[in-house]
Parts: C-alpha cells; structure tokens; sequence
C-alpha cells in the first residue's frame, strides 16, 4: 500500500467513526414521562382571591362568573384550563392514585380529624 492510499484509508475511517459517534450522541434518547401528580379538589368562587390565577399560561380559561371545582396538576398530562390546573370534580384519569393528594383540612382551632395527604381510596371510581 501506498502512503496516499493509507491516508485515504484512515480519513474514511476516522470519517466513518465520527459518523456513527454523532449518531449515537446525537439521538434524542426515548425515555418514558414520568407520571403526573395531583393535589385537590379545590373550588373558587366569584369574589374569592384570584392569586393562583397569574397572567399568561397559568391563568385558567374559564367563566370567571360561576364556580369551579379544579386540582393542581404537575407533570403529565398537564391542566385542561391552563399550564397546572385541571378543572372538573375527578383528577386526570392517567395519574396514579398514589400520586394523588388531597389538601390539609382546615380545622380552625380544633383537633384536625383529616390532615390531608395521599388519597387511600380512588377518588374516580365511584362510592359502594
């Protein structure tokens, strides 16, 4: 072999290799989304404070004339009235349960008989 036909070999070579390493490092790697969350239900009310309700994509699309029953969504699927909030009695039906949660009961001064926390029973199926 000639040099010159040795340097060629090597350049497609080395070409070839940097080809495939691109390739691989390149790839969009296929992951699976990691379940959503949920806390709620919550409910607003006209003349309520509307703080959750930020401008742009965290503003929920509804008749702010009427009450809503809503949950605070993280994660897949997202809300269905804006970017974190789902509104509707039932939470999104791909969110396990056991991501599920339900907001701290407010007891006032007495002994607090629910704190909250994880959902023990789905609260889409319906009651026996």
């Amino acid at each position: 072999m000639t040099t010159t036909t040795r340097t060629r070999a090597a350049a497609a070579a080395l070409l070839v290799g940097t080809g495939a390493f691109a390739a691989v490092v390149l790839t969009p790697a296929t992951a699976d989304a990691d379940p959503g969350r949920a806390t709620g239900p919550f409910t607003w009310c006209p003349g309520q404070y509307q703080g959750f309700a930020s401008s742009g994509p965290g503003r929920p699309n509804w008749d702010w004339n009427a009450c809503h029953t809503y949950w605070w969504v993280y994660g897949e699927p997202g809300g269905n009235v804006a970017e974190s909030v789902w509104e509707g009695d039932l939470p999104p039906a791909v969110i396990p349960v056991e991501n599920l949660t339900r907001p701290p009961f407010n007891c006032g001064l007495f002994f607090c008989q629910d704190p909250g926390g994880r959902y023990t029973v789905d609260p889409r199926l319906p009651a026996p």
